[in-house]
């Protein structure tokens, strides 16, 4: 580069707000690394959660599916999970608890007021 060039002697503001303008329709339409990588947490949680829970390992696979609910706090997934779960063990008490609050925080609710119910 020479000493003598000043910067921005290329700028061409067309080409700039044309740019701009793409990148603006672009925004809102990716994810952004945070969010994929929670999401990416979220799955990794959920399948660990499924092995322990095929393995028999309640205990395990209900203290990630909670993670799971802390992460995401309207996971229909993880909280129909753990109402399963709670059902196998026979616990009515944990499953009549989980499908509360799985009413409380997830909008899609209606499957959990109907298992509530039948409790």
């Amino acid at each position: 580069m020479s000493g003598d060039r000043k910067v921005g002697e290329n700028f061409d503001a067309d080409v700039a707000s044309d740019i701009f303008d793409k990148l603006k329709k672009v925004e809102g339409k990716t994810k952004s690394k945070k969010e994929d990588s929670k999401l990416k947490n979220i799955s990794n949680l959920m399948n660990e959660a499924r092995y322990y829970e095929n393995k028999g390992e309640f205990d395990q696979a209900i203290d990630l599916y909670n993670q799971v609910i802390f992460i995401l706090p309207d996971s229909v997934k993880a909280y129909d999970a753990l109402a399963n779960i709670y059902r196998k063990q026979g616990d009515v008490d944990g499953e009549r608890d989980i499908l509360k609050k799985a009413i409380t925080s997830c909008s899609k609710n209606d499957e959990f007021k109907k298992r509530l119910n039948e409790i």
